[in-house]
C-alpha cells in the first residue's frame, strides 16, 4: 500500500491536492479500507470540500456501520455542508456509539445548541465531565446558559474556557452586565481592552457600562478613544461596535453611520442566504406580521397593549412572532390580540424566516432593530416582500433588508439632518403607540418623598444621564431653594452619581435617590411628583408616556437626532410647546419657573390631560390606523424606488 502511505505523507505535509488524488488511487485498489476512507474524507474536509467528504464517509459507513470515528467525521462534514439536521443526527449517533468520547459529546452539544434543542446543556456538561479541560465545550456551554439568561452560570463556564482563550473575558463582561454586576462588567471590559486595545466592540461596551454607572469622566474618555478608533480606518470584519451603544454615546454622526454599516455587513455574512419568495396567494385581507423579543412586561410590550387588537380586521390579518418567551399577564394578553401568535424562542434564524414566509406575511414590522433579543439576520433572509422598522430602535439602521423606518415629523422633522441611508416613512401623528395606562394616585408618604415642596423628578435609565444634565439640575435647584429632586438610580450607579452631584455643589439634603418599583406603583410615584426633567441626549419614550398618563408634565430640551427628540416629540404632538426648550439655559429657566409657580403648573397639567384625550394619545386605534395608512401607500413607494437586497 505504497500509494496510501504516500497519501498520508502528503496529507501530513499539508499538500492536500496530491494527498486527495493519492487517496483515490489507494481506495480503487482497496475499496474496503475504512481507515483510508476516513483519512480521505478528512483531507476533503480540510480542503473545504465538505459535500464530497460526506459522500466518502457515507461509503465508509456502508462498510462499517456505526463506526464512531466515521460518524463523528460525518457530523462535521454535514455541518460544514449546511446539512444541519443530518449533522445532528450523525453527532447523536457518534455519542451513542462512543459514550466516553468527549469530542463526540462536544459536537453533539454544539449542534443541539445551533438547533435550539434543550438537550444541548446536558450534552456539553457530559463533554466537560469526561474532559474538564475541553475549553471549547465550556465555551459552548456558556453560550447555552447565556441564551437562557443564567448569567452567573454562563460566566463561570466562560471562566473555564479562559484557560486557552483569554478573550472569553468579553463574554464574562456581557454576562456580568446582564446580571446587574456592572462594576464586574467594567473590569472585564477593561481587561479585554487591555488585551486588544484596537478593538472597537469592547471599547464601545466599556463606554456604555461607564455611562450606566454614571461615571461621567470615564465614559467621556472611553467615548473619545472609541471615536478616535472609528476614525482611524477600517476595522477587522468581526470587530463591530454595537449600534445601540453608539446611539447614546457622543460619537459624531458620520462615524456612527460608518460603524453601523460595518455592523450590518457582519450580519449579512452570518445570515443564511435570502429565501426565494413565496408563491403569490392573495387573500381577502393583507397580512401584517410583527417580529419582536419584547411581547411581555417590558417598556415596549407595555406600549403595545391593545395595538394588535385595534387593527381593522376587515382589511388586515395580524400575526405575531415572538423571539423571547415571557411568562406574565402582559405577554398572555398581547398573544391573545393576534390572529396567529408564534412562540419562536430559541428557534434557528432560518426556521424563523421560513415560518414567516410560509405564513404569507405581506408586511413584516421589526420591533427590535439592534436592541437586546433582536434577530436582524431573520430580516436579512427577506421572509416578507415588505419589511419595516419601528419602535424598538428609533435611530438609523443602514439595513438593506428594511424598506423604511416608521418615524414621525416630531422626532425627525422635515428640515432636520438625516445622515442615514434609511428611507423614512412618516406616521401621521405620533410614532409611539399606547393603550390605557394607570393615572396614578399621589402618595408621597408611601414613597418616602418630602411633603409640601415642589418635587422635580427623573425616572430615566442611568445611561441616559450625563454631566451636563446633572449640572443643569443643580443649577435649577439653586434657583428654587424650596425644590427637591427625586432621581431613579440603580444601586451600582449611585456612588458615581453622588460624587458628581457633590462635586457640582448639589445639595445632598434635597436629592432623593429612588429604587425600582413595579409598573403600577411607578404610576403612583409619578403622580406624586410635580415636573419630570427629561434627559438631553436620549430622552424618555415609554417613560414619558407613562408620566403623561399619571399627570406629570415632561420638560425637555430638543436636541440633535431622533433619540434626543423623543420626549419633546410627545409634547409637540400634544401641542405643549412650552415644555420644549431650545437650549440648556431655557431648560433651567422653565424648570425653575414651573417649580416656583404651582398654579401655572396645575393649569399646564390640566391642559395636558385635555390634549391627551383630544389626540387619542392612549387610544390603541390611533397608532394602528397610522400604521395602516402607511401600509396603504406602500405599493406606490416600492414601485417608485425599491430597496436593494443584494448581498
Amino acid at each position: 500500500m505504497a500509494e496510501l502511505a504516500q497519501a498520508r505523507q502528503w496529507h501530513r505535509q499539508g499538500d492536500l491536492a496530491r494527498a486527495i488524488e493519492a487517496y483515490r488511487i489507494a481506495l480503487r485498489a482497496s475499496p474496503e479500507d475504512v481507515a483510508a476512507w476516513h483519512d480521505y474524507a478528512v483531507a476533503l474536509l480540510q480542503a473545504g470540500r465538505a459535500g464530497e467528504a460526506a459522500g466518502a464517509l457515507q461509503e465508509a459507513l456502508r462498510i462499517a456501520p456505526g463506526h464512531p470515528d466515521l460518524l463523528l467525521a460525518m457530523a462535521q462534514a454535514r455541518q460544514r455542508a449546511g446539512q444541519h439536521a443530518g449533522a445532528l443526527e450523525s453527532a447523536i449517533a457518534a455519542a451513542d456509539a462512543a459514550p466516553d468520547n468527549p469530542l463526540a459529546w462536544l459536537l453533539r452539544g454544539r449542534l443541539e445548541a445551533l438547533a435550539g434543542a434543550g438537550a444541548a446543556e446536558a450534552s456539553l456538561r457530559r463533554a466537560v465531565a469526561l474532559e474538564p479541560r475541553l475549553d471549547e465545550a465550556w465555551h459552548y456551554l456558556g453560550e447555552v446558559l447565556q441564551r437562557q439568561g443564567r448569567w452567573d452560570e454562563a460566566a463561570q463556564a466562560y471562566r473555564q474556557a479562559m484557560r486557552s482563550q483569554p478573550g472569553e473575558v468579553m463574554n464574562i463582561g456581557i454576562c456580568a452586565e446582564q446580571a446587574g454586576h456592572w462594576e464586574q462588567a467594567r473590569q472585564a471590559y477593561r481587561s479585554m481592552c487591555g488585551l486588544y486595545p484596537e478593538r472597537r466592540d469592547c471599547l464601545a461596551r466599556l463606554a456604555r457600562i461607564e455611562a450606566m454607572l454614571c461615571d461621567f469622566p470615564a465614559a467621556s474618555a472611553s467615548t473619545a478613544r472609541l471615536a478616535a478608533l472609528l476614525a482611524s480606518g477600517p476595522a477587522h470584519p468581526e470587530d463591530c461596535a454595537e449600534p445601540f451603544a453608539l446611539a447614546h454615546l457622543e460619537v459624531p454622526d458620520a462615524l456612527r453611520v460608518q460603524a453601523t454599516r460595518h455592523y450590518v455587513q457582519r450580519i449579512l455574512r452570518r445570515a443564511p442566504v435570502p429565501l426565494p419568495p413565496a408563491a403569490a396567494t392573495p387573500g381577502p385581507r393583507l397580512r401584517i406580521g410583527y417580529l419582536g423579543a419584547d411581547f411581555g412586561r417590558h417598556a415596549v410590550g407595555l406600549l403595545l397593549r391593545g395595538l394588535f387588537a385595534a387593527h381593522d380586521r376587515n382589511r388586515f390579518e395580524v400575526l405575531g412572532y415572538s423571539l423571547r418567551r415571557h411568562d406574565d399577564q402582559v405577554a398572555a394578553a398581547l398573544a391573545a390580540e393576534f390572529d396567529v401568535f408564534r412562540d419562536l424562542h430559541g428557534a434557528p434564524v432560518a426556521d424563523i424566516a421560513r415560518r414567516i414566509r410560509d405564513d404569507g406575511v405581506d408586511v413584516l414590522i421589526d420591533l427590535g432593530g439592534y436592541t437586546g433579543g433582536a434577530r436582524p439576520e431573520v430580516l436579512a433572509m427577506r421572509p416578507a416582500p415588505v419589511q419595516l422598522g419601528w419602535l424598538g430602535f428609533i435611530d438609523g439602521h443602514e439595513a438593506p433588508w428594511l424598506d423604511g423606518l416608521l418615524l414621525d415629523r416630531h422626532v425627525q422633522p422635515d428640515d432636520a439632518p438625516w445622515p442615514w441611508s434609511d428611507r423614512i416613512l412618516r406616521l401621521p401623528g405620533l410614532l409611539f403607540p399606547c393603550g390605557p395606562m394607570p393615572a396614578g394616585k399621589p402618595d408621597r408618604t408611601r414613597f418616602g418623598l418630602p411633603e409640601g415642596v415642589p418635587l422635580l423628578a427623573s425616572f430615566n435609565n442611568s445611561y441616559k444621564l450625563d454631566a451636563e444634565l446633572v449640572e443643569a439640575w443643580i443649577r435649577t435647584l439653586a434657583r428654587v431653594p424650596q425644590a427637591h429632586l427625586a432621581v431613579y438610580l440603580p444601586p451600582e450607579a449611585r456612588p458615581h452619581f453622588l460624587r458628581a452631584w457633590q462635586a457640582g455643589g448639589g445639595d445632598p439634603l434635597r436629592l432623593h435617590v429612588l429604587d425600582h418599583v413595579p409598573f403600577e406603583a411607578q404610576a403612583d410615584r409619578a403622580a406624586s411628583c410635580d415636573l419630570f426633567l427629561d434627559a438631553f441626549r436620549y430622552q424618555a419614550g415609554a417613560t414619558a408616556m407613562s408620566c403623561v398618563a399619571a399627570g406629570l408634565p415632561v420638560l425637555g430640551r430638543e436636541g440633535h437626532g431622533t433619540l434626543a427628540r423623543l420626549g419633546t416629540g410627545i409634547n409637540r404632538f400634544l401641542g405643549l410647546d412650552e415644555l420644549v426648550c431650545a437650549d440648556t439655559a431655557q431648560y433651567i429657566d422653565r424648570a425653575a419657573a414651573l417649580a416656583s409657580e404651582p398654579a401655572r403648573l396645575a393649569a399646564l397639567r390640566a391642559r395636558m390631560r385635555e390634549a391627551a384625550s383630544a389626540t387619542g394619545l392612549f387610544d390603541p386605534r390611533r397608532a394602528a390606523a397610522a400604521i395602516e395608512s402607511v401600509i396603504d401607500g406602500l405599493p406606490a413607494m416600492r414601485a417608485s424606488a425599491p430597496m436593494a437586497t443584494d448581498r
